[in-house]
């Protein structure tokens, strides 16, 4: 790892200050057009089922909240309780702004971020085009228009990496305490984000290799007029010992979560499979929106990395956490692409490095080749972006879900949700849902109702609106769906809201009344006229 060390103070001249001025703008261009990007249609898509979570788990009362806790999600413990204040903000304005604002200001912090780690590894031009590279990649654009913590753990990450090469340029204990701080906050956001610390390691193998006893030397400025830096004022310790101190006291603060969380991974992520060679192949093009543009992006990370190869962090960062995930879900899996974000800056990294080299060639014209290929990375990521932004570019549109209920719902409705858990999934924009009586679960109760319990509640019911995932063998053995099944019948076909299905039950015998209506002359107009029409 490089060193940062103090330089001698010197006249500034209209060199030094043209130099200043461009170091300031290749940090602050990456992190506006992060957030303009983020802001653009961020209320268009609806909330999903995940970001109903948030909202909800947001709202709950603290008790409430630790029922859920205890049951699911302490791994989005922290997270709920930052977002606590966004949910209230979002009872009334849009909702969906005031739930994924955090999201976009940690998509502009981790741009910031990237852009400050390239200038300090590689130059201000590195820093800037890494930094932009970074905004204009699809796949994080889509997080930071989501209301869950995947935006905030990038940035995180980028802080933490950030605290740690100054750690490993001029070390101390303050700044070692830091970046431990880092890491124990970054694993309350993710703990899989924790993957990280594998390149983190390579930073500092990289680092004790240059001697215990010398600094490493600074990388040359680009700037011209850059003064060489004072030789190191006395004998330096190996850094391994105290980064291993600060990874154990981030694991000491961690320890009380990851005793939890492995008790409820079957019920949180028994839904993942063992990666394979199209998940593989799917990873860049998610990245970078395109075939084209992974082309470009990942040819430019390579020739990047190994230009950096003197300071493997950049390489490691984008490759290691993503190369131990996949290959450890081979045999338990822990693979999802969001679940490995946290390459996504590297890669950046990585490309605006590589896209620094390659238009450093061009001599004075470098901008004339580094602009561009921006820009084409940004073309070829479009159409991502463009469908990310339309009504139904999330995989839940509840926001029809509910207008449909709230225009159909009528006085003594009740509604069950099949799995138990889907009022959490589904209930963010509550209008409708306050009108029905939840069948699911009794009041002030966080555990399902029995069958019987189920049966009971629902006697004299006239309609129960069913709200569920797909009835596969999963669901179909659910007791409470089992009840409904033996006493109602569906009222018309099962609408879908994306993944979510809607179903109107009666009780059997109105059905049968009601079909007889239907073989009466006539009988099919009065029916169509009480069948609600499922929407266009």
């Amino acid at each position: 790892m490089r060193a940062v060390l103090p330089r001698r103070p010197r006249p500034r001249t209209g060199s030094d200050a043209t130099a200043s001025w461009r170091r300031r703008v290749a940090v602050a261009v990456p992190p506006l057009m992060a957030a303009a990007i983020a802001g653009w249609g961020i209320t268009v898509p609806s909330l999903w089922r995940d970001e109903s979570v948030t909202g909800m788990a947001a709202r709950m009362s603290l008790p409430e909240l630790r029922a859920l806790l205890a049951d699911i999600d302490t791994v989005h413990a922290l997270y709920y309780l930052l977002m606590r204040p966004f949910a209230a903000l979002g009872a009334s304005g849009p909702v969906e702004l005031a739930l994924r604002l955090p999201s976009l200001l940690a998509f502009a912090a981790a741009a910031y971020g990237v852009a400050v780690l390239g200038r300090r590894l590689a130059g201000p031009a590195a820093g800037l085009w890494s930094g932009l590279l970074y905004a204009v990649l699809p796949i994080m654009s889509r997080y930071a228009q989501e209301a869950r913590g995947y935006a905030l753990v990038g940035a995180v990450a980028v802080l933490a990496t950030w605290l740690l090469v100054t750690a490993l340029e001029r070390p101390s204990r303050r700044r070692f305490t830091g970046y431990g701080a880092a890491v124990a906050l970054l694993g309350w956001l993710h703990l899989y984000a924790l993957l990280l610390l594998a390149a983190h390691a390579a930073a500092v193998l990289a680092a004790g290799r240059a001697g215990p006893g010398t600094r490493p030397p600074r990388r040359p400025r680009s700037s011209p007029t850059s003064h060489p830096p004072h030789p190191p004022r006395g004998p330096l310790r190996p850094p391994w010992p105290s980064w291993l101190l600060a990874v154990a006291g981030a694991g000491v603060a961690l320890a009380p979560l990851v005793v939890v969380a492995a008790g409820q991974r079957d019920t949180q992520l028994f839904w993942l499979r063992s990666p394979g060679p199209p998940e593989l192949a799917a990873f860049p093009i998610e990245v970078a929106g395109s075939a084209a543009g992974a082309a470009a992006v990942f040819g430019l990370a390579v020739w990047g990395g190994w230009s950096a190869r003197r300071t493997p962090l950049v390489a490691a960062w984008a490759v290691l956490p993503f190369a131990i995930s996949f290959a450890v879900s081979q045999v338990e899996p822990i693979y999802h692409p969001r679940y490995v974000l946290i390459v996504v800056p590297g890669i950046a990294l990585a490309a605006g490095t590589g896209l620094t080299r390659l238009a450093a060639a061009a001599g004075r014209w470098r901008f004339a080749v580094a602009v561009p290929a921006v820009l084409l990375v940004a073309a070829t990521a479009l159409p991502a972006h463009e469908a990310l932004r339309t009504p139904n570019g999330r995989p839940d549109d509840l926001r029809s879900l509910a207008a449909t209920l709230d225009a159909e719902v009528r006085p003594g409705d009740r509604v069950l949700f099949v799995p138990y858990r889907y009022r959490l999934f589904v209930a963010v924009y509550g209008g409708p849902y306050e009108r029905l009586v939840d069948l699911t679960r009794a009041p002030g109760r966080y555990e399902p109702r029995t069958a019987a319990e189920f049966t009971a509640a629902a006697a004299g019911a006239s309609r129960i609106w069913l709200v569920s995932a797909r009835i596969g063998r999963v669901y179909a053995a659910d007791p409470r769906l089992v009840a409904l099944r033996s006493a109602f019948s569906a009222a018309g076909p099962t609408r879908r809201f994306g993944s979510i299905r809607l179903t109107l039950y009666r009780p059997r015998e109105a059905e049968r009344r009601r079909a007889g209506v239907e073989r009466r002359p006539g009988g099919v107009r009065d029916a169509a006229a009480s069948t609600p029409a499922p929407p266009a």
